[in-house]
């Protein structure tokens, strides 16, 4: 009775996400070759590269684009930083950067991006082998007049996880389609992402057989249900 109840809420979660897909596309992340990263969508990192002030970093390699966002659209940076082994995770968004070396949800301060293209600069400094796993979501806003300036919500554009890796990337874990080393309902609404977008990524295809369906979300749920 306990599974069937669980499983009911999983599946009245995962509804939920279903109907929770109007994602603001006026702004979009894109790679370092300007190709639009897919809503939902995790990157993995591993290049290590020395700063100029000869420390080792991981750059994300992403950046924002603007897709026709109104002149007095201003936009967050969110970020929820899941794990981070060790080392410190910065994100510099618009004009000013944030560091952290500790797991939570953080946000940027407000800002448009300049050219229509601006660079995110959100980059891992490992002291030591690990990872630093970090998701980045866009909220939008309108700035009202008068001082201090007063920022109205708009909406929510899309997001993307960044994995920083150093050492060799673990073993992925199976039904863990979101990145983040856990399989829980996350994954759920991960995968209906990844199905809605009509997106083939192999670590969507948890169930194995060539194809992203109801059948890897299903999977899904099996696979939280055989550890509770």
């Amino acid at each position: 009775m306990k599974k069937l109840f669980t499983l009911l809420s999983v599946l009245a979660l995962a509804t939920c996400s279903l109907v929770a897909q109007d994602i603001d596309q006026n702004f979009v992340f894109v790679d370092e070759n300007e190709e639009i990263v897919e809503n939902g969508a995790t990157v993995v990192r591993n290049l290590i590269e020395t700063n100029e002030d000869g420390l080792e970093v991981i750059y994300s390699g992403l950046s924002v684009a603007d897709m026709g966002a109104a002149p007095n659209v201003y936009l967050k940076m969110k970020y929820n930083i899941t794990q981070i082994d060790n080392g410190s995770y910065q994100i510099c968004f618009p004009m000013t950067c944030n560091m952290q070396t500790t797991v939570g949800m953080y946000e940027t301060s407000p800002g448009q991006v300049n050219m229509g293209l601006q660079d995110i600069q959100s980059e891992w400094f490992p002291t030591a082998d690990g990872m630093c796993v970090v998701t980045l979501s866009i909220e939008t806003f309108t700035k009202s007049p008068g001082f201090p300036p007063r920022y109205e919500h708009l909406g929510y554009g899309p997001s993307v996880t960044l994995k920083f890796v150093k050492g060799g990337a673990p073993e992925p874990l199976k039904g863990d389609v979101n990145g983040d080393g856990e399989v829980n309902i996350s994954d759920v609404n991960a995968m209906i992402d990844f199905i809605l977008l009509s997106s083939n990524d192999p670590i969507a295809d948890v169930n194995g057989d060539g194809e992203v369906n109801i059948s890897d979300v299903n999977e899904v749920i099996s696979i939280i249900l055989s550890s509770i």
